[in-house]
């Protein structure tokens, strides 16, 4: 992105702080439709950062995106999500599967290249928008895939970013800590449009897929519970058969580019 058409402007409703607007090419006035642009200009954010507790989110139409014109969000949350350290499987290359989390998606790990994970996502994210198949994303910091597969899943992800610290470091890092890495996470989700929006606790947008919630009634917040919150967001997942058939097309269209 070094060509000057982006633009990072104050979020002017920020649900934290820090919370801006990533425009990838405002001048071209394009549609909330997610690009290989946008996604390495996420990339390329968090990694300048240099903040693991800042993240890049992404909500597409009919998936509680709240404006039609091409944006990402980067805000901090200085609390660790679930999503960044729940377990996977490997499915092919950089490409995982959340396992036994409340809502299917998929993960993608850097492994050296930025620009090959955001070429891997897009694949994914293409195949999702030529099947009107809504979606979000969040860029963020997470423990190695290799370390959160479940028993049984392939190896064949391990990353190099799932090295170990060598020793006690001057910022706490203990001996045997496994480094962050950044991870993409994709949700394929139902459309908005079909939800009862009146009987949901919140709107499962992307901060609220990742463990984030965000509620606007201070009776709510003391009240919730665990159940409730997984009901919630369960409302908006894929369903595990169809989920099943786009895995197996990312196989094989990741698999091809090997």
């Amino acid at each position: 992105m070094g060509n000057g058409s982006c633009r990072i402007v104050v979020n002017s409703s920020p649900i934290s702080e820090y919370h801006v607007l990533l425009l990838p090419t405002p001048s071209k006035c394009l549609n909330q439709k997610l690009n290989i642009d946008a996604i390495e200009l996420g990339l390329s954010y968090l990694i300048n950062c240099g903040d693991p507790d800042t993240r890049v989110v992404f909500n597409s139409l009919r998936a509680f995106a709240s404006i039609n014109h091409l944006h990402l969000h980067a805000y901090r949350c200085e609390a660790s999500l679930p999503i960044e350290s729940t377990k996977v499987e490997h499915l092919v290359d950089c490409c995982y599967v959340l396992a036994n989390y409340p809502v299917p998606g998929f993960v993608f790990e850097l492994q050296s290249d930025t620009i090959q994970l955001a070429k891997a996502v897009f694949v994914v994210v293409e195949l999702l928008q030529q099947k009107d198949i809504p979606h979000n994303m969040m860029i963020t910091y997470g423990d190695p895939c290799s370390m959160k597969q479940t028993s049984g899943a392939s190896n064949g992800g391990a990353s190099s970013g799932g090295a170990s610290s060598g020793g006690a470091s001057s910022d706490g890092v203990s001996e045997g800590t496994p480094l962050p890495v950044i991870r993409v996470c994709l949700w394929p989700v139902k459309p908005s449009d079909q939800l009862s929006l009146d009987k949901l606790l919140f709107k499962p947008a992307v901060c609220e897929l990742s463990g984030n919630i965000l509620l606007h009634d201070l009776e709510q917040f003391h009240s919730i519970t665990e159940d409730q919150i997984i009901s919630t967001m369960k409302q908006s997942a894929f369903e595990d058969e169809r989920f099943h058939e786009l895995t197996q097309i990312v196989k094989t269209k990741l698999g091809g580019q090997q």
